[in-house]
């Protein structure tokens, strides 16, 4: 779009090759005193004074006065108008003079005397004749180019600029860019030149490719606004996507069936803070709601139940922590509170004489199921919790209903404290499903659980199953009980994460003479080292684990493996299984991947890919380790 004045006043650029003479004065040739100015033929010329010179016509249209002019390339009715000769006559010679250095304007006055005794003439000699006057003016050589930026632009070759030169018409696309407007270009000034020729090329094969597919050039910075800021606004980070696509695959592989991971707590408006990949649930079990900003330092993250001790339930979710709290909170006192998640009905409500306060399986069952319609009047969107225990052993306790206990709510959890309580080996011996002559103790056995619970479940993880972990002596009596060590505990917690559990949960309270009553509060600065480090390793990877996994058979013998992907890796998680041996194992890789070498994550080292596979030694029977290879 062309625009002059018409005032006399000519728009200002500076002059590349005699910065010493001040500037030059490009306007239209309106501005110059020719009548056709917006003419086809005139706007011709003026690309010839534009060229020239290395300056192209500035805007300037004051709102109120006589239209501007207007044209492009190939238009054919642009717009005429005369301008006062008197206004001219008196301004233009003087400021011609200024600008061209022609001193006290003489020459300038004589060169507007022939121009406008000329103008009977044909427009193309006038034309001529003031080309050549600005050309003596010894600004003949355009402004350097600035070199075309990486970051200058990332989508086709724009469509304007900012200084509103003739550029070259684009021709508009649909084709996905990087960029944030809905137009086909992302910005109104991708590049800081003046001119269109700034641009890497003059043509829109410059642009990347149709495809979202990334290519060299996918990483550069748009932006909305009309400077060629690179800041301006919020930009993507540069590895938002890979520059080089991995050529793997592992779509040849069946799934795991699952909950559906962080997506499935759309199901609970009142849930919302925890569908977010970037959250692997770790609970603490009836917290103490002063303790909440130093369980959130160690890694905790929920609250499954909360001490009910006269605080509000503000002191805990204002540290960020979040809450299922159980039936001793009244509805008035969690509100609408956006860090209160779901509600907990009632703890080993499958075990006759110790929840639900009944007398049998089936009025256990009924009670569990009346909570769950109490829950659910509450109209708030958030799910209901329950914690089972020995239901999941299949003998004694729930027989023929476990079932019907895991299908009553909305995520359940169980707890069997393997390592520390000395009478489980006689009720796992004693399981038809327990694998004879196995350990208790062993972080395999927390795993174990996780298959249970999918067992009893219509289908395989339809609702997130999470997994008790102790951290210390769980409130047990006999002289055979022990406490765990902070090693065994992390071992368990991967166990049970590579048999697919959704969440983990740490019974905190203790009656051993070392770590207080809430082992996690009150504990040894080295414990409380290791413990956190742990907690961090499992949260550092919450965005791999809060994927589906694949299925996928390692081959190495006494192992548990669990595969998944993310962003161009596979990840490989891996430890020793029920009546597994502890040394050196083999694992295969799936045909898809093409990387050469795995990292083990948090360890920092590497391993060799050979012959499809590779090996690694595991130390202890709670030895894990987690593998990053490129797809």
């Amino acid at each position: 779009m062309w625009r002059t004045g018409v005032d006399g006043s000519l728009r200002t650029v500076p002059c590349a090759r005699h910065p010493e003479q001040g500037t030059i004065e490009t306007g239209g040739m309106a501005d110059l005193g020719f009548p056709y100015a917006g003419s086809t033929t005139t706007y011709g010329y003026l690309k010839v004074v534009a060229a020239l010179t290395g300056h192209g016509p500035q805007p300037l249209a004051p709102p109120g006065r006589l239209q501007a002019v207007s044209g492009r390339d190939g238009e054919s009715d642009a717009h005429r108008r005369a301008v006062p000769g008197d206004v001219l006559a008196e301004t233009l010679p003087r400021q011609v003079a200024n600008r061209a250095g022609w001193g006290d304007g003489t020459e300038a006055a004589s060169l507007w005397l022939l121009l406008k005794g000329m103008q009977v003439m044909k427009l193309k000699v006038s034309i001529f004749v003031a080309v050549m006057a600005l050309a003596l003016s010894g600004c003949t050589t355009p402004e350097p180019q600035p070199t075309p930026s990486a970051t200058a632009t990332s989508t086709e070759t724009p469509t304007e600029t900012a200084t509103a030169t003739s550029t070259p018409t684009p021709t508009p696309t649909v084709t996905p860019t990087p960029t944030t407007t809905a137009t086909a270009t992302p910005t109104a000034t991708p590049t800081p030149t003046a001119t269109a020729t700034a641009t890497p090329t003059a043509t829109a094969t410059a642009t990347p490719t149709a495809t979202p597919t990334p290519t060299a050039t996918a990483t550069a910075t748009p932006t909305a606004t009309a400077t060629a800021t690179p800041t301006a606004t919020p930009t993507p980070t540069p590895t938002a996507t890979p520059t080089v696509p991995p050529t793997g695959t592992l779509t040849n592989l069946a799934r795991i069936p699952w909950d559906g991971g962080p997506a499935y707590w759309a199901k609970f408006p009142g849930a919302a803070r925890l569908n977010n990949p970037n959250i692997f649930p770790i609970g603490v079990w009836y917290g103490k709601p002063s303790h909440a900003a130093a369980l959130k330092d160690i890694g905790v993250n929920v609250y499954h139940n909360a001490e009910h001790d006269g605080s509000p339930m503000s002191m805990i979710t204002n540290t960020g922590m979040l809450v299922i709290p159980g039936g001793e909170w009244s509805q008035s006192e969690v509100g609408t509170n956006p860090g209160v998640v779901g509600w907990d009905t009632d703890d080993e409500c499958e075990m006759v004489g110790l929840g639900c306060g009944s007398v049998s399986a089936a009025q256990n069952l009924q009670v569990m199921k009346n909570l769950v319609s109490e829950i659910r009047a509450k109209n708030d969107g958030r799910f209901a919790a329950a914690n089972y225990s020995k239901g999941i052993f299949g003998t004694f306790w729930a027989p023929g209903l476990m079932d019907d206990f895991m299908a009553a709510v909305d995520m359940s959890s169980n707890d069997q404290y393997f390592y520390t309580r000395a009478d489980l080996q006689f009720e796992a011996d004693r399981t038809p499903s327990w694998p004879s002559g196995a350990s208790v103790k062993t972080s395999a056995a927390y795993g174990w659980i996780v298959d249970r619970m999918r067992f009893y479940q219509s289908s395989p993880g339809i609702q997130p199953n999470w997994v008790f972990v102790e951290s210390a002596r769980p409130f047990l009596e006999s002289s055979a009980d022990r406490t765990i060590t902070p090693e065994q505990m992390e071992g368990a917690m991967w166990s049970a994460i590579i048999h697919e559990a959704r969440g983990i949960n740490i019974f905190q309270h203790n009656n051993d003479s070392q770590f207080g009553t809430y082992s996690l509060v009150d504990i040894p600065a080295d414990r409380k080292a290791k413990i956190k480090a742990a907690l961090a390793g499992i949260q550092a990877l919450a965005p791999v684990l809060n994927t589906q996994s694949y299925v996928w058979d390692a081959g190495a013998a006494g192992t548990d493996t669990m595969l998944k992907a993310k962003d161009g890796n596979a990840y490989l998680f891996a430890g020793i299984g029920l009546n597994g041996a502890t040394g050196s194992k083999r694992f295969t890789v799936p045909a898809g991947i093409t990387g050469t070498q795995v990292e083990v994550v948090g360890e920092g080292r590497t391993i060799q890919i050979s012959g499809g596979g590779f090996t690694d030694s595991f130390a202890n029977e709670y030895s894990h380790h987690v593998y990053k290879v490129t797809i």
